[in-house]
């Protein structure tokens, strides 16, 4: 009889036990968690969501044109042609063009619109390293502003 008293009492400390290690390891993960800083939405989300609208606007503009400005880079010469053909309708007032360099934020490259002859612009792009460039074209014209993205894969 003795015996079955002292098997009730350690089962109910082991059941006890592991409810209070089961509590204890979800308080100290809560706590863990609690302090990770995760910074899932921007302190002004609202301006960036605003800013997101308008590259949509942009992009939709650029979309709708009949023709649009033509990229054309050569290997040879390490130059970028920007051409904004005449049928186009306009010309654009300012703009800049970026040289967007994935694999390596520090290697970017801004260069301002600057046409000549209101539809031309060569870019020397010396010592562009080899793989995949992003050319980054924004431009306003006639108080519209656009937008227009192309892939560049520069060999060496």
């Amino acid at each position: 009889m003795q015996e079955q008293e002292n098997s009730g009492g350690l089962w109910m400390w082991g059941l006890t036990a592991v409810i209070v290690v089961f509590i204890a390891f979800f308080v100290g993960f809560a706590i863990w968690t609690f302090q990770d800083d995760v910074e899932l939405v921007y302190d002004n989300y609202y301006d960036k969501d605003v800013v997101f609208e308008q590259q949509i606007k942009r992009i939709a503009r650029t979309q709708a044109l009949s023709v649009k400005p033509i990229l054309t880079y050569h290997q040879t010469t390490q130059k970028l042609d920007l051409k904004f053909p005449l049928t186009l309708g306009h010309t654009p007032s300012e703009g800049e063009v970026l040289l967007f360099r994935p694999a390596d934020l520090h290697k970017d490259r801004l260069f301002n619109l600057d046409l000549a002859g209101d539809s031309l612009q060569t870019i020397e792009l010396l010592n562009m390293d080899p793989g995949l460039w992003r050319i980054k074209l924004a431009w306003t014209s006639g108080g519209e502003e656009y937008y227009l993205e192309q892939s560049l894969m520069v060999n060496q």
